[in-house]
């Protein structure tokens, strides 16, 4: 999964308090504002305590309690003093906004490094989520927290919560690419768990919820191939083929010269197994890019399906032909074999870069079998094994 890497905020100097004189007031403030200039943050929180105590509407001491608070690094007592301060007047707003957004930026800061040490110990997962959740209080509206936060959570397998930050994050803004892409991610998992244990209605309640979510995440950024692949894959689960059909097929129409977009029209063709126009698209996009692997790759994947499918038709058409005969032997259809061969170049290409796919390997060992090519049939198949054992 990408990790995410921390943005280089400064953090600002939290300023301290800027009454430090002894106005007119209570003797329970004159003396917290004593403690605080002597740095007794126990006895000046105290003594702010009890003259809310008999005060509550005392904007200046909630203030001051806010401020001791951010001393004594409490930050969430810290937040509410300063709440309860700016609902009773704006005196101190410069310096509260100020003071937030100061423990704000150290709380995301520290987050992010946490969850960066999480790969060598999970425990740094939940003190992360921990600062995160402090920056949220200090930010409400800060739409990449809910989404670093959402990473903590998905990290450590709390998928629900993952999803709900997610939500939060979308509901702030709309167009955040990346907490749309990974809500989309997170309902179809669920979605395809939901279909494994037979709930075909529940999977398919989370399939619309992915559909929505990977909306999303086209609309903030419609040139991403992932995006657009993502949306195909989950129109086709959830029988809206004519949507993925529209999605890929205007999308080439308004930019023929688009690889990304020929490439995923050519994913949706080889979908419904229109092979001949999947081959069409694949080859326009390598025309466009000669390096662009993924469809390298799937030019060969939709030669050799072709060449499967021919097959498995020879097949049928020649067991039919031997029992009509009574067990005569028939002459084979081979023509498959063509597509196979015009599949190979293309997969031992992708196969010089995807060297870990275990699956490609694989497919490979059984092309070079069905084109009697023996030795490199071993050796990919002994590819294969090696990947397997690793796995």
């Amino acid at each position: 999964m990408k990790r995410y890497v921390p943005f280089g905020l400064i953090i600002l100097a939290m300023t301290y308090f800027a009454t430090t004189g002894f106005q007119c007031g209570s003797a329970e403030t004159t003396s917290a504002k004593l403690y605080m200039q002597q740095k007794q943050w126990d006895k000046a929180e105290q003594s702010l305590l009890k003259e809310i105590g008999k005060n509550e509407q005392n904007g200046e001491a909630w203030f001051l309690l806010g401020q001791v608070r951010l001393e004594m690094k409490k930050y969430n007592e810290m937040n509410e003093a300063y709440t309860k301060a700016l609902a009773l007047g704006d005196a101190h707003k410069e310096d509260i906004t100020r003071n937030r957004l100061a423990v704000w930026a150290m709380m995301y800061n520290e987050g992010v490094g946490l969850y960066n040490q999480g790969r060598d110990s999970a425990g740094y997962y939940d003190k992360a989520i921990d600062r995160f959740t402090t920056a949220i209080a200090m930010e409400p509206d800060s739409t990449g927290t809910y989404y670093v936060r959402a990473l903590a959570h998905y990290a450590k397998g709390s998928l629900p919560a993952a999803a709900t930050d997610l939500e939060a994050a979308l509901a702030k803004n709309p167009n955040s690419e990346d907490a749309a892409r990974l809500l989309g991610q997170i309902y179809y998992n669920q979605a395809l768990e939901k279909v494994q244990a037979k709930d075909e209605a529940g999977g398919n309640a989370l399939y619309l919820k992915a559909a929505s979510a990977f909306e999303k995440a086209y609309d903030a950024n419609p040139a991403n191939a992932d995006n657009i692949t993502n949306l195909i894959d989950v129109y086709e689960r959830t029988k809206n083929s004519d949507k993925a059909m529209a999605l890929t097929k205007n999308a080439v129409e308004k930019d023929p010269n688009n690889k990304i977009f020929r490439y995923a029209y050519g994913v949706f063709l080889l979908k419904q197994e229109r092979y001949p126009e999947s081959i069409e698209q694949f080859t326009k996009a390598t025309e466009l890019d000669p390096g662009y692997t993924d469809a390298v790759y799937n030019l060969g994947v939709s030669h050799l399906n072709w060449g499967v499918n021919m097959k498995l038709e020879a097949d049928k058409k020649a067991e039919a032909e031997r029992a009509k005969n009574k067990g005569k032997e028939v002459k084979e259809d081979l023509s498959y074999r063509e597509q196979f061969k015009l599949a190979l170049p293309f997969l031992e290409k992708a196969a010089e870069t995807r060297t870990d796919d275990i699956g490609l390997w694989q497919q490979l060992g059984r092309l070079y079998a069905n084109l009697n090519m023996v030795e490199k049939s071993k050796a990919a198949f002994e590819k294969f094994d090696a990947l397997s054992k690793t796995k």
